[in-house]
């Protein structure tokens, strides 16, 4: 299971800063991933990136981590732009992680895999590159003023023989902006609490 921009204690680094927000992302993330673990039974979860918000949430975000770590056998945490040195001192974070014909990296340093980071038996141009970083959403209208937009998982080619994922935001808070593709958009798959479908 892999999942990018849980932004994990928003409302509390935020607030910190100055903002006035309610506290309940940090709850509804945890419910929703405690929820999918508990269904899928996942043998590794991997955090693609942007697993805490700033540097005044590490604290929760390394007690979330913990009970992240009771529940799966591995955790696998890729650095992204907002992972701060106060959560790399107390948790080890990879710049990027390959397995099986996919390499996960959180996309803000782009999506070459580095030679180092290849086993010998994957070629660099035929692995899935999966990112998060860009928050994709799509906005759905009726015509008649209604506007309802979701988080977007999308399926990109970046060369003849290479596609590109790039997971939606994991955080409530993070609802994501109109994506403008830089390839040819494979598929758009519009995600929810309680459903994903493909949209045409």
């Amino acid at each position: 299971m892999a999942l990018a921009d849980v932004h994990y204690g928003y409302e509390v680094h935020r607030s910190r800063q100055g903002a006035l927000l309610p506290k309940w992302g940090m709850q509804q993330c945890g419910e929703t991933l405690f929820s999918l673990i508990d269904d899928y039974q996942p043998q590794r979860l991997i955090l693609v990136g942007d697993i805490m918000d700033g540097s005044f949430s590490a604290a929760e975000t390394g007690l979330f981590l913990d009970q992240l770590r009771e529940r799966v056998p591995e955790l696998i945490l890729v650095e992204g732009n907002h992972d701060r040195p106060a959560l790399r001192r107390g948790w080890s974070l990879i710049r990027s992680h390959c397995e099986e014909g996919f390499f996960f990296t959180h996309g803000h340093e782009g999506i070459a895999p580095p030679s180092m980071d290849i086993e010998p038996r994957f070629s660099p141009s035929s692995l899935i590159a999966i990112t998060g970083h860009e928050h994709p959403a799509i906005s759905l209208t009726d015509g008649a003023g209604l506007r309802l937009k979701l988080p977007a998982l999308i399926q990109q080619q970046c060369s003849q023989h290479r596609e590109h994922w790039i997971l939606p935001a994991f955080s409530p808070w993070a609802a994501g902006g109109r994506f403008q593709p830089s390839s040819t958009v494979l598929a758009t798959w519009a995600c929810t609490a309680k459903r994903v479908w493909k949209i045409v």
